[in-house]
């Protein structure tokens, strides 16, 4: 904003403000407001956020130290365009009415300056583009000797991606950093009230200067010291280990007790055991962050396992503001296809962080999402879906064998023993399935409740069974509406939607397709006609819904039936193929969308 003005400006610019500090998460001004003043940041970091309408409130941009905020009110109507918040101390310098329209009159360098800030804000509203929180400053409180085993890794993955961190400690014995990043020891000794000084002093110095900033503490001196060296955090992570989760989610609420103004603020992060698939339930009644985290932790932190990596990876991706879903489409056998996809980005280590599936799409989106490898789940689902081999002496004997399972709804009887009660929202993995409601005729998408359930509605083929009928409501299968859920996925915050697809491309062996010239045309069955006739439906539906993803895997499953569950591995070889068509362009779309959030 100083940038070419002369010494008589400066000075005059230096008489005229004011000093004012805002403790983190307090607002500075809020939208629609009257404003009589504008601000520079001197120290800290401030977010601009945006409410329009009924739509939840939009991140804009965070301002640090030299930007400037607020001018916008005093150049049009004195109204407050956009709502300031203080994610940590903050210092900030204030310019009234009178000395900003003294200096816009009498400093063209100044009117200069301010035009090019409009000039970009305004390109970047019109860009519309996604910003997310990437927090700076995070509290973590670790609550058992295995929780102290997560920020090494941590660490290494974010200076992997060229961050610069420093971590905060008060461990007994601070660790030798393995890598670009600093660890300072929170000294002992002295008053309580000394330390707390020291450490948020020593918070707001190292912000500035790195990416990353960890303050990692135990839980000890809960009632006098923890709640205020928090404050200033714009996020708080709350380490639980899985053995010991009500005595952690106790001292939680005890926090939050002290503390109520941080429970927006704390997620938790369960510790998981390497081999454990599922997290404890978080109590209903706890108001904290929505989104929690699950991260698996070998015994030998030098051999990190498949799940610890994920669960690592979905942390950094939530540091730096992405979210990556897939969406995994309908498509009966077909839909093997899409392990063989997850298989293929899995290694070249492309993890996500959402997933919504409809239809088989949500029977493997489970297997994913739940933990469990691509190669495992692949194993066992050719192990327990494909038809008995007396099936294949009868006529389309897979397609009423497969009829014969849906009639007798036997797959929860085949889930049960994998998930036991478990509910979606103890998956490592965010997972969102699809059922459409006969009663209402509009799609229930399920991201909570018994896992089961959930995909026992999303696979309920009316042509086979009878609607589920659960909260008054008469489910079946998601694809009559949504076969391929992309628009779930932004909905729920996802910046960047890979689709795999398996019915795009139609077997070309039905009716008069399936004939030669030399052959006669055979007249379908009533069976065959109407799993066509789902097969065009979901082909036809993800067409018109193509919007929602930013890159479609097509499977070329063309050569494969309906009910073609014994051919597991040539299905999941299909959709490996169909990543390598893409990969390049994927990688490239990923780095890209990595730099556009920084």
């Amino acid at each position: 904003m100083c940038h070419g003005l002369g010494h008589e400006e400066l000075r005059y610019l230096i008489d005229a403000l004011r000093e004012v500090s805002f403790a983190a998460g307090e607002v500075v001004l809020r939208q629609g407001e009257a404003g009589q003043s504008m601000f520079i940041v001197a120290q800290g970091r401030v977010r601009v956020t945006l409410s329009q309408g009924a739509e939840p409130q939009r991140l804009l941009e965070y301002l640090g130290p030299g930007d400037h905020f607020g001018d916008m009110a005093l150049l049009a109507d004195n109204i407050r365009t956009a709502t300031i918040t203080a994610v940590v101390d903050s210092q900030l310098l204030e310019l009234d009415q009178g000395g900003f329209n003294r200096l816009l009159l009498s400093a063209p360098a100044f009117a200069a300056n301010l035009s090019r800030v409009l000039v970009r804000r305004l390109q970047l509203e019109m860009t519309r583009r996604r910003r997310r929180e990437r927090p700076t400053l995070i509290g973590m409180v670790n609550s058992s000797p295995r929780t102290l085993g997560l920020l090494r890794p941590l660490a290494a993955a974010l200076t992997a991606q060229n961050e610069s961190i420093e971590i905060l400690t008060d461990r007994s014995e601070a660790w030798q950093a393995e890598g670009r990043y600093l660890v300072e020891r929170i000294p002992a000794g002295g008053s309580a009230a000394e330390r707390i000084r020291l450490v948020r002093e020593r918070m707001l110095q190292v912000v500035s200067r790195h990416d990353r900033v960890f303050l990692e503490l135990t839980q000890q001196n809960l009632e006098s010291e923890l709640p205020q060296l928090l404050s200033p955090c714009e996020e708080v992570w709350w380490l639980a280990e899985s053995r010991f989760a009500d005595s952690a989610i106790d001292r939680l609420r005890q926090l939050l007790a002290i503390a109520p103004h941080l429970a927006g603020r704390v997620h938790v992060v369960w510790i998981l055991q390497s081999k454990e698939r599922f997290s404890p339930r978080l109590p209903e009644d706890l108001a904290i962050a929505p989104l929690d985290f699950k991260v698996n932790l070998s015994d030998d932190l030098s051999h990190s396992s498949w799940r610890s990596r994920q669960g690592i990876q979905r942390l950094v991706h939530h540091l730096r503001g992405t979210r990556l879903g897939v969406a995994l489409g309908g498509g009966g056998a077909r839909g093997l296809a899409h392990l063989g996809a997850l298989r293929a980005l899995d290694r070249e280590g492309i993890h996500f962080d959402l997933v919504a599936g409809t239809s088989v799409g949500a029977l493997m989106g489970l297997a994913y999402a739940g933990g469990w490898r691509p190669d495992d789940a692949l194993t066992e689902f050719g192990r327990v879906l494909a038809p008995p081999r007396w099936t294949r002496w009868l006529p389309s004997g897979a397609r009423w064998y497969l009829g014969y399972k849906y009639w007798r709804r036997a797959w929860d009887a085949m889930l049960r023993p994998y998930l036991l009660d478990t509910r979606l929202e103890q998956l490592p993995t965010p997972l969102a399935v699809l059922a459409v409601d006969l009663v209402s005729g509009k799609q229930v998408v399920r991201d909570r409740g018994d896992c089961i359930h959930a995909v026992m509605e999303s696979i309920n083929l009316p042509y086979f069974s009878h609607p589920i009928r659960r909260d008054r409501m008469e489910l079946v299968d998601g694809g009559v509406l949504n076969n391929l859920p992309g628009d779930v996925l932004s909905e729920r915050g996802a910046d960047f939607v890979v689709g795999i697809d398996v019915t795009s491309k139609l077997p070309a062996n039905f009716g008069i397709g399936a004939s030669s010239p030399r052959t006669r045309s055979r007249t379908p069955g009533v069976l065959e006609t109407l799993l066509r006739v789902s097969e065009v439906q979901a082909s036809g539906l993800t067409a018109l819904r193509a919007h929602s993803i930013d890159l479609l895997i097509t499977p070329d499953t063309s050569p494969f039936e309906f009910a073609d569950f014994g051919r597991a591995e040539a299905l999941a070889e299909a959709g490996e193929a169909a990543v390598r068509e893409v990969l390049p362009q994927l990688k490239q779309l990923l780095a890209n969308l990595m730099v556009a959030s920084e």
